[in-house]
């Protein structure tokens, strides 16, 4: 892995940047200073020769970080944030040698247009709000404000304001924090009765409901009133907002994924005697639709690193036959576009199952804009989902267009007279209504998940220089929003199988088991070589955006001691 450097950005000969590191338009580090593995330096950031930032920190546009200025790992400084250096700065006299320095400690927040007069220390954790002028240390967790900079609160090491009381828990995480009068610090286990620690989960819609619930029910309340509740005009603007953010020319919500990628496969007019090629690492969904329409699978074998088809299982698997081709975006990583160009040749339609990916992008688009037909699920465990059932179909072809949504009515048109058999496919309002409260928010809680996948790749590169596994580099690419990060096994001989335990007791297993031998013309047991293997011996770690740093680390460091075991 290697650092991002911008064309236009300059970083001098000695300045040292570590590995995935990204520094952007016009941003100029010094000679001298150090960037760490898995930051961020924004548009036209100025990062001084004796200047210091640490791992996985960002740093927003417009920011300078002259000599003196530290910033510890997981920082966040905000656009236009200022530090200064020394007291009495004048420009007709030299005082590199009064500077006073500055220090954000770890997971600190600084926020917009933010000023840091030099020589005072901002503590773990603590949070500065937008526009603030610090002129004394802040104390680690602490909420400050205002000019000068109050303090008015504390807030969790997730970033969510805690309540007042001597004893508090984090709203979201759960965390729980003791305060006095000057201080505030997370409670440890201890003693013979430790307080639990939050389970880890691939996804927490505990956590995820709590942080929508007003505007869920300012939605619930809008289609209450309007009494429409099957299709109408909640889904008419989903629909017309979903299009707009894929970048797709139609954009038609049905009942459920499973019914998005049913009712594509009826669009196309697939039946008996059509083979459609789809991976073998999915949900039973993917390969269930094309059995339904009484057409068969043919499974191709996946990339042992992405999880996802490869091209050259699915060129040497297309006959005379192939009618479709569905790849599916598994854990929000787009599939390989040679597929597209593949398919293209052969002038075989592609359906994207892009259940797991809604947003994520590719150098020609985003997913779900680069086939015949895109399908969505809007399950409540994917990064941007409903309350219950729901799903979308994505399209530039306004005649496919226009099947589907007939389709999708029990192919009535006009309601009664029904041209062809279709389905109830239709989408409730009151989902629509909530996904649109949902989507604005999108690309804030992907941004989430990239932090935490980021994370996983820097904890665990130590390992991964060992040989033990095989990162995803889930921050580098397509602008992927994961579902969950996974981790490939180290290579081995072919059935071989791993020494010690595969799984710590912190960590869940991640890939659904192939589909082998679905339909009579399926792949049996020990043909999908590298999704047999992922089955065995891949792991699914959590990223969604409610982890909070504690359970990253938590899960980083299971992960590490199964790998360090499974070594030897």
């Amino acid at each position: 892995m290697s650092a991002f450097i911008h064309p236009s950005a300059v970083v001098e000969e000695g300045a040292i940047v570590g590995d995935g590191a990204k520094i952007w338009h016009h941003a100029h580090v010094m000679s001298g200073a150090k960037v760490g593995a898995g930051s961020s330096l924004g548009k036209d950031v100025f990062v001084g020769g004796r200047a210091v930032v640490g791992a996985r920190v960002k740093v927003q546009n417009g920011v300078s970080l002259y000599d003196g200025v530290e910033l510890a790992d997981e920082v966040f400084v905000g656009p236009h944030a200022v530090f200064t250096n020394v007291d009495n700065p004048r420009a007709f006299i030299d005082r590199r040698a009064e500077v006073q320095p500055t220090k954000v400690e770890r997971g600190a927040t600084i926020g917009a247009s933010a000023v840091i007069v030099c020589g005072h220390t901002i503590g773990s954790y603590a949070f500065v709000a937008a526009g603030a002028v610090v002129t004394r240390d802040v104390p680690a967790y602490a909420l400050v404000a205002g000019n000068p900079a109050r303090r008015i609160g504390w807030m969790s090491r997730a970033g969510h304001r805690l309540p007042d009381g001597a004893e508090v828990e984090c709203p979201v995480t759960k965390e729980r924090y003791v305060i006095d009068d000057e201080s505030c610090r997370p409670v440890a286990p201890a003693g013979p009765s430790p307080l639990p620690i939050p389970t880890v989960v691939l996804q927490d819609l505990k956590a995820e409901t709590a942080f929508f619930a007003p505007k869920l029910r300012t939605a619930f309340e809008r289609v209450l009133a309007s009494a429409s509740f099957i299709l109408g005009d909640e889904v008419a603007k989903l629909e017309a907002e979903a299009a707009r953010a894929l970048g797709v020319e139609h954009a038609i919500g049905v009942s459920s994924g499973s019914d998005a990628l049913l009712v594509s496969l009826m669009a196309l007019e697939l039946g008996a005697g059509d083979e459609v090629i789809t991976t073998p690492l999915s949900f039973f969904a993917t390969a269930g639709a094309i059995l339904r329409v009484g057409a068969t699978p043919v499974f191709a074998d996946i990339d042992p690193l992405t999880y996802n088809l490869d091209p050259s299982a699915v060129r040497a698997a297309i006959t005379d036959r192939t009618r479709a081709i569905l790849p599916v975006h598994l854990f929000g990583r787009p599939a390989d576009l040679a597929l597209f160009d593949l398919a293209a040749e052969r002038g075989i339609p592609v359906i994207e199952d892009a259940a797991q990916a809604f947003g994520a992008t590719t150098s020609r688009g985003a997913v779900g804009a680069l086939g015949a037909l895109g399908c969505f699920s809007f399950f409540p465990t994917k990064n941007l989902g409903a309350l219950g059932d729901g799903g979308l179909v994505t399209t530039h072809d306004a005649k496919l267009a226009e099947r589907v949504r007939l389709l999708r009515v029990q192919g009535a048109r006009p309601k009664y007279h029904h041209l062809v058999v279709g389905g109830n496919f239709r989408l409730d309002a009151l989902q629509a209504a909530f996904l649109r409260e949902k989507l604005p928010h999108l690309p804030e809680l992907t941004e989430r998940r990239r932090d935490n996948a980021r994370a996983y790749d820097a904890g665990l590169a130590e390992l991964a220089t060992r040989g033990l596994l095989t990162l995803p580099l889930a921050g580098a690419g397509a602008r992927l929003p994961p579902v969950c990060d996974p981790v490939p096994p180290p290579r081995r001989a072919q059935g071989e199988a791993p020494r010690g335990r595969r799984r710590d007791r912190d960590l869940l297993p991640g890939a659904a088991p192939p589909h082998a031998g679905v339909g009579r013309e399926g792949a049996r047991l020990g043909e999908l070589v590298e999704a047999e293997r992922a089955c065995r011996e891949g792991l699914a770690l959590p990223v969604h955006p409610w982890l909070g740093a504690a359970v990253v680390e938590r899960v980083r460091t299971a992960c590490e001691r199964a790998f360090r075991l499974s070594a030897g």
